[in-house]
Parts: structure tokens; C-alpha cells; sequence
């Protein structure tokens, strides 16, 4: 190859690692959601290097299916959207109608692309360290958490009598608690469609800071869950299933015994090891502060998550300890995030003045 040739080459390579940047961190929505979008890839980024640090000095492996998946969700993005940029480069300036709705639709799709791979990397690094915490069969802190309740006064045999008796409650608990992915993915695509970039980015950072709080509670306190503990009557839950609370329970024991499996994100309830504290009340959480400023979507995210939350307790198992552990979690991260908007903007003001005296 002769200089002009790797010239040519080198320039193209900058090019696209400068366009990939450039998407990566939602640069379109200025600085403070670049700002955000950074602090999501950092931590997306050292979570997988815990877990390939961590997978490589125990025996536990990822299922090939897992590694191929992975490949293939980081190709397609990249690639899509990388495409979505360049088109979206293209058209820009043009006035007539096509032009500027494909451009739109160019720049949506674009950064729905950014979000759904950033969460996807990002419940994959979870998934894995949770699988790999759960192998290390740290004693169960059940008595604990139970105990935690007890001193609250909150009784969870009677709460979940209680809630079981109407065939109405149970029934929009179980849906509520069923669909917090769904209310999750809706947040995302509105902030995307709304193209309300700062708000995606910070609602993508909020989730990555939980998830930190999220790997050190379940390794501080791990649990098997209030079903697991109190061993209820079948006719105290039975409308919320035969198995409430209690599906990932044989794949945790698996996880804990001396021939844990092979981490597979395709195996059922994989993402369901950690109790304490709950993923569902951080998510309902953070969608909820997303769409806050906003009465037509905070009202609704309001509602729907507050059932949600409420039915973590009699669906999803986990004891009062674990949703006040999310709401401490979720605080946190919400004060971080405040804090570091604080101090970008004090950053820019002061870059903006000094600019404004030198001239």
C-alpha cells in the first residue's frame, strides 16, 4: 500500500471512530447529555471488565449462544447506527419536506439505536455479575431482611393475604409487575421520539449508576426471597400464580451449588437472581423521575409505577427491607446525577466568560 493509500485509510478510520463518538454519546443533545452518555459508557465499560475479570478466575463461563449474541447486538448497532448518522449528515440543510423527514426519521432511529444497545450492554454486564455473585454462595441474609420488616412493623404473611383476597387487586398487580419492561422500553422511545436527548441521556446514566447499587446490594445482603423464607399456603397467593415469587429460585440454588450452570441470557428468569434490593422498584423509580416535567407522563408513570412497586411485595417476593434499599439507591443516584449537572454547567458559565473576556 503507498503513503496516499494509508493516508486515505487513516483518514477514514478517524472519520468513523469520530462518527461512532460522536453517536455513542448523543453529542446532538449538547454537552450535558454527552456529559451523561459518557458517564453510561464508563460504567457499562467497567462493569464488563469486573465480569471478564471475574469469569476468568472462576469456573464459571458464558453459554457461546451469550458470546454470539452479544457480537451481534454490538455489530448491528454500530452499524445501524452509524448509518442513521451518515444519512442524517447527508441531509443536512435540506428545506423540502422529504429531505427533512427522512433526516428525522434518520435522527430517531439513530438514537433509539444508542439506547436500546446501551441498555442491552448494560443488563447483559448485570445479568452476568449477578450471575457470577450468586456462584460465589455468600450466606443468605433472608433471617435479616425478615427481621428488617418485623422491626418496621410491617407483616408480609398478612400483606399478601391481603392482597390475594380480591381477584381485581391481584390481577392489576400481577399485570403491573409483568410489565415493567414494557413501561421502560415506552420511556426510552418517548424521550427518543420527543427527541428530548439530555433527558434519554440522563435517564441512561440514572439506570447505570442503579445498577452499581444494584451489584453491591445483592452482594452485601443476598437473599432467596419472602417466598422463599415464610413458605406461604398456596391459598394465601394462589391468584398470583402457583409459582409467585418463587421462579428463580431453582435457578439461584443452581447458581449456588458446586456445578453452577453456564450463564445463558436465554435461560428463563436469568435476569431475576437479585432480591435485595429490587430491580423492579429502581426501574419504576427512574422512569417515573424521567417523565417528570411533564403532567401527561408523570401523572400516568406515577400510577402505573406506584402499583408496580406496590406488587413487588406480593408478586415478585421481595420483603419491605428491599424496596426502602431501592428508594436509597435511586436517591443517590438522582443526587449524583443533580450534582454533576451542577457542576457542568458552573464549568460551562465560567468557559463561557472567560471566552467572553478574551474577546
Amino acid at each position: 500500500m503507498n503513503a496516499r493509500g494509508a493516508h486515505s485509510l487513516n483518514s477514514s478510520l478517524r472519520f468513523l471512530i469520530t462518527i461512532t463518538a460522536h453517536v455513542a454519546i448523543l453529542a446532538r443533545g449538547g454537552a450535558t447529555a454527552s456529559c451523561y452518555m459518557k458517564l453510561a459508557w464508563s460504567v457499562i465499560c467497567s462493569l464488563a471488565i469486573v465480569d471478564l475479570v471475574w469469569i476468568a478466575i472462576t469456573d464459571l463461563r458464558l453459554a457461546p449462544s451469550s458470546w454470539i449474541a452479544l457480537v451481534r447486538v454490538i455489530s448491528f448497532s454500530l452499524f445501524a447506527a452509524l448509518l442513521c448518522e451518515l444519512i442524517s449528515q447527508r441531509l443536512q440543510g435540506k428545506n423540502d419536506p422529504i429531505g427533512r423527514l427522512l433526516k428525522l426519521v434518520a435522527d430517531c432511529l439513530g438514537t433509539v439505536t444508542v439506547a436500546m444497545v446501551a441498555f442491552a450492554l448494560l443488563a447483559a454486564a448485570v445479568i452476568i455479575f449477578c450471575c457470577l455473585a450468586t456462584s460465589a454462595a455468600l450466606p443468605l441474609q433472608d433471617l435479616r431482611l425478615a427481621a428488617l420488616d418485623a422491626s418496621l412493623g410491617f407483616d408480609w404473611r398478612s400483606f399478601l393475604t391481603l392482597t390475594n383476597r380480591s381477584d381485581l387487586i391481584s390481577s392489576v398487580l400481577l399485570v403491573a409487575y409483568q410489565n415493567t419492561g414494557g413501561v421502560v422500553f415506552a420511556t426510552m422511545l418517548w424521550l427518543c421520539l420527543s427527541k428530548r436527548l439530555e433527558r434519554l441521556a440522563e435517564f441512561l446514566a440514572m439506570l447505570c449508576l442503579t445498577a452499581i447499587g444494584t451489584a453491591a446490594g445483592m452482594l452485601i445482603l443476598p437473599a432467596a426471597g419472602a417466598y422463599s423464607l415464610h413458605q406461604p399456603a398456596l391459598d394465601t397467593f394462589g391468584n398470583f400464580g402457583t409459582d409467585a415469587g418463587m421462579w428463580h429460585h431453582e435457578l439461584l440454588m443452581q447458581f449456588r451449588s458446586a456445578h453452577p450452570p453456564l450463564i445463558d441470557f436465554d435461560t428463563p428468569n436469568v435476569n431475576c437472581l437479585v432480591t435485595f434490593p429490587s430491580g423492579h422498584t429502581i426501574l419504576g423509580l427512574v422512569t417515573t423521575y424521567a417523565l417528570r416535567d411533564r403532567l401527561y407522563t408523570f401523572l400516568p408513570a406515577l400510577l402505573i409505577n406506584g402499583v408496580m412497586i406496590i406488587s413487588t411485595l406480593p408478586v415478585g417476593g421481595h420483603y419491605l427491607a428491599d424496596l426502602i434499599a431501592s428508594g436509597a439507591v435511586t436517591a443517590l443516584s438522582i443526587t449524583l446525577i443533580r450534582s454533576m449537572k451542577r457542576v457542568h454547567s458552573g464549568t460551562s458559565r465560567s468557559g463561557d466568560t472567560a471566552l467572553a473576556g478574551a474577546i
